[in-house]
């Protein structure tokens, strides 16, 4: 698919030679998207792009190309370039890049790898070979359980809560609570066939974009829950909203995040108190409790920041102030937005009855409520706020520059008035007055008269005024 809508920026980019914009637009831009954007220019283009990426990064935009953009562009590729791009792809959408490859590219190719060592390279060679010969590759032995949890060990925490407080624990048992944080797009399927869950429900809590929303799946229940985040090396928007998948499966309770210092790290460093027990459902309303206070605090954070520098803007009008005050309004924007997808989403588990609700599940259900409705009209408050507080700047601001190009008009008329005087009696003809001895005096006289005059006007008209 190829997006157009950021053809004249990037072509921008390329011509200025931006190359700090390209890499942070590919860098912050999921790599499918940049690939839907980069495919509306030219081949060249495209490639004159990804030689300011890294090599990774390269090679997984170009693996996102439709093929009629990827054909094109590993025409202008010399050799080098190519073995780079093709090492580097991931596995499996490398073999099947190698797949559509014309004959004659796969035997020059395959030419080109012949005398190579790197493993990499060898390996690429070997795939052609069994591509070139027509042979399906023998696919290897599905891993044992044991190897399953071997491989995936470094990816997850394991924790039990014992007398309200969370313990680390190295065995999974009924009643844990198992923390993933950002596990690598490989060992994605791993995870999900050691738990038996649905590996949609993975890489749906890793997209950052991802709304809050409820999903069962056979045995399996994926509750998403958009949490508060705040980053302190992001310059533009401090303050966003990244999503927490909560899947419950077997008795246990599963949570996914693509960050590593969320809103769970309070109750693995014990800063909640009297944490329930899995069973129950109890920990899962803590844990959304938990993420709703921390959108009052972070609100009445971003107030304070915007109070600040309201009272900068009053002393001094800049555009660096302006751009945070609008930084923040995103913010609010995204709590906003949010909020409501969350209270959308515990609408639906209280309506459907997916989680054990008690009497004391229902008095935290009614606090998050109460809370969520406390933040959402705050946050509308403050947007409103904000949201006027940047008009009235920009009016103040466009005010004062009328102001200062009336003053300097009226200035530029006064001006204006002794030259044009002095203008008429420099020509080079016959004039009144020019052989009277004082004709100098006369009409410098003059001249300060008609300026004296335009002045008083100017001021009682108000013109001169400030």
């Amino acid at each position: 698919m190829k997006n157009p809508l950021l053809v004249p920026e990037l072509r921008e980019m390329l011509a200025s030679s931006s190359i700090e914009e390209i890499r942070d637009f590919c860098d912050s831009t999921p790599p499918p998207v940049a690939a839907e954007f980069l495919s509306a220019l030219s081949s060249q283009e495209e490639w004159d792009i990804l030689l300011n990426l890294s090599s990774d990064l390269r090679s997984l935009i170009f693996s996102y190309f439709d093929d009629d953009v990827k054909l094109p562009l590993i025409d202008i590729l010399n050799e080098h370039e190519l073995e780079e791009l093709i090492a580097h792809m991931p596995e499996e959408e490398r073999l099947n890049f190698l797949k559509i490859l014309p004959q004659d590219k796969q035997q020059e190719l395959r030419r080109l790898l012949s005398d190579q060592q790197d493993n990499d390279m060898l390996t690429v060679a070997r795939q052609l070979d069994d591509i070139i010969a027509g042979e399906i590759p023998i696919e290897e032995e599905p891993l044992t359980a044991e190897e399953i949890a071997s491989e995936i060990r470094e990816e997850i925490e394991v924790y039990k809560i014992i007398d309200n407080k969370v313990e680390r624990t190295n065995r999974i048992e009924k009643g844990c609570w198992i923390n993933i944080v950002n596990p690598p797009k490989e060992k994605l399927p791993l995870i999900a066939q050691h738990f038996n869950i649905p590996a949609d429900f993975l890489t749906a809590s890793l997209d950052i974009d991802e709304i809050a929303r409820t999903e069962v799946e056979d045995n399996a229940t994926l509750i998403i829950v958009k949490v508060p985040y705040f980053d302190e090396n992001n310059v533009d928007v401090l303050y966003f909203t990244i999503p927490i998948g909560i899947i419950l499966v077997n008795g246990n309770i599963i949570t996914v995040c693509v960050k590593e210092r969320n809103i769970l790290c309070d109750f693995i460093e014990h800063k909640v108190k009297h944490v329930s027990t899995v069973k129950g459902h109890k920990f899962i309303f803590q844990i959304i409790l938990r993420a709703t206070l921390l959108y009052l605090q972070y609100l009445k954070q971003l107030n304070n920041a915007a109070n600040i520098i309201q009272k900068k803007l009053e002393q001094e009008s800049r555009n660096k102030q302006l751009i945070k005050l609008f930084n923040i309004e995103k913010s609010l924007v995204y709590f906003t937005t949010s909020l409501r997808t969350n209270t959308l989403m515990l609408e639906r588990l209280q309506r459907q009855h997916i989680l054990q609700m008690d009497e004391e599940n229902d008095n935290l259900l009614e606090d998050i409520f109460t809370e969520s409705k406390q933040a959402i009209e705050m946050a509308n408050i403050y947007s409103d706020i904000l949201s006027g507080m940047m008009d009235a700047f920009a009016s103040i601001i466009s005010n004062n520059l009328n102001i200062v190009m009336k003053v300097l008009t009226s200035i530029t008329i006064i001006m204006t008035i002794p030259i044009s005087v002095t203008s008429y009696f420099s020509m080079n003809v016959t004039l009144p007055i020019q052989q009277n001895p004082y004709a100098f005096l006369i009409i410098v006289g003059f001249s300060i008269f008609l300026s004296i005059f335009a002045i008083v006007f100017f001021v009682k008209r108000k013109w001169l005024v400030p």
